[in-house]
């Protein structure tokens, strides 16, 4: 369960106009294994439409027809655990997810809330007691000591912690610094969760993205999460590098070396640096569209110049006749 790419969804009604056919096709075209669509926020019910009603059950059933696996998700807020805990589990019931996932952040730092974190777990378990359960807070819990992290995890399947590098561009470093802080607390599988929105004048670049991805697999993890689709249908071009990353380790086919094959860049700026790999230099970029000739390789990088030793990540690349 959670295995490869998954995606949060917030609001159905708002991602490819709420066609959840539509979306069915993207999530399986960009191979994605699991969906996590909110279903509550606190005591109420999350992604109702006044006109239409439930949006999530028609969803699920679109999602599952492709064989990709339905969590919901929660935002608790601890002011009544016991009915946020009766929601939660009438919601499951109603929607068909497979899994279910708490979103507890900052109202749960407060003095007394491990007594709260405690209520909701107990109530939810008296309902749901063998039914998949994940918690979704914080990337580093050193920095969040007071929240109620026992009281939580104890009592879930799994950890999906939030890894979001927002304002720095080292997915990796605070990927590893979340699992190793994260096993210091507990056992739990881990399937964490990365960017793909923008925040003021920052934005994940494509290899950031690429970067968590492999990350994730380097350190033996079944899946990863992306926070959240709509802001990555906006960025075209994040979508497609999450969509077209193959899990399994294979990359897009690599155009073979030769001086006449060509080959176009599909991102929208491409780095080239001096060397075959991101720790040399920029030299220089290419836009989108772009033609180069593959030159060489080494590993996934790819010469395009005769005369200067200019190289290009493979990822960004594909062949053209």
């Amino acid at each position: 369960m959670l295995d490869e790419k998954g995606f949060y969804i917030w609001q159905i009604a708002r991602i490819e106009g709420g066609d959840v056919n539509l979306i069915a096709d993207l999530a399986e075209e960009a191979s994605l294994k699991h969906i996590l669509i909110k279903i509550a926020d606190g005591s109420s019910s999350y992604n109702i439409s006044p006109s239409v009603g439930d949006l999530v059950p028609p969803l699920v059933n679109a999602l599952q027809a492709k064989g990709i696996e339905c969590w919901g998700w929660h935002y608790i807020y601890g002011r009544s655990p016991s009915n946020e805990a009766a929601k939660a589990i009438q919601r499951v019931q109603q929607t068909g997810v497979v899994g279910y996932v708490i979103d507890a952040e900052g109202e749960f730092k407060e003095p007394g809330m491990d007594v709260a974190a405690r209520s909701f777990m107990n109530a939810l378990r008296n309902g749901l007691p063998t039914f998949p359960v994940g918690l979704s807070s914080y990337r580093y819990p050193t920095l969040h000591q007071e929240f109620p992290w026992d009281e939580f995890l104890s009592m879930c399947n799994y950890a999906l912690p939030q890894v979001y590098w927002v304002g720095k561009h080292n997915p990796a470093e605070q990927l590893e610094r979340c699992l190793a802080e994260y096993s210091a607390i507990t056992s739990l599988p881990i399937v964490p969760t990365g960017s793909a929105y923008a925040q003021g004048d920052w934005t994940p670049t494509p290899g950031d993205l690429v970067e968590f991805l492999d990350a994730a697999q380097a350190n033996t993890l079944s899946g990863a999460n992306f926070w959240e689709w709509y802001t990555a249908r906006q960025n075209p071009e994040l979508w497609r590098t999450i969509a077209n990353y193959n899990w399994d380790g294979s990359q897009p086919p690599i155009p073979p070396p030769g001086s006449t094959v060509r080959a176009r860049v599909w991102a929208n700026a491409l780095n080239v640096r001096s060397g075959p790999s991101s720790s040399y230099p920029v030299v220089g970029k290419l836009r989108q569209d772009t033609r180069v000739s593959v030159l060489s390789l080494d590993r996934a990088w790819v010469k395009i110049s005769p005369d200067h030793d200019w190289w290009v990540y493979s990822y960004y690349l594909e062949p053209i006749s």
